[in-house]
């Protein structure tokens, strides 16, 4: 159900579609910052090259629109994870939580790497740091035409590529 290619440059950019999993429940409750997981298989898959850390780049819900977006890569310090995650934030105000839609990610830059805070606030502080950067640099033209990739005009619907969806 979910499918991880790596193009082009060494590390980025990056392309990844998979299904939305529940994580641990943290984004929207704890951090007021909803993120979308991508499960283990998509997680488990990431090429050795690509680091943990804060990414930028596009989302695609379905075959919705695109939108900016910032993903966490890794552990969450500050959580203390024993399984490494991947947490994307769409920089839009959706309805209603989208679980079990495919999420289609394009990571095109990378913003730091994690860390740990030594509170809440600090963690979501620098959150929003990095979507304001992202926001920011998603604007620059290199990064622009990423959001016009094919990868995004393929229907995410009854694709099927090596026995996984794409």
């Amino acid at each position: 159900m979910d499918h991880c290619k790596r193009v082009d440059m060494r590390s980025l950019p990056y392309f990844c579609r998979g299904q939305v999993v529940r994580g641990f429940g943290r984004g929207s409750k704890d951090l007021g910052i909803p993120t979308a997981n991508f499960p283990e298989s998509v997680v488990d898959n990431l090429p050795a090259d690509i680091s943990t850390g804060i990414y930028y780049g596009w989302a695609r819900v379905d075959n919705g629109d695109i939108h900016k977006m910032v993903m966490s890569i890794g552990w969450n310090p500050y959580y203390k994870n024993t399984k490494k995650s991947m947490e994307t934030h769409v920089i839009h105000k959706f309805k209603e939580d989208f679980y079990g839609k495919i999420l289609s990610v394009a990571m095109v830059g990378y913003i730091r790497p994690e860390r740990g805070f030594k509170s809440l606030d600090e963690l979501i502080a620098a959150i929003h740091s990095d979507i304001e950067e992202a926001k920011t640099k998603l604007d620059l033209p290199e990064h622009l035409k990423l959001k016009e990739h094919h990868f995004f005009k393929t229907s995410t619907a009854n694709q099927i590529l090596n026995g996984h969806r794409l």
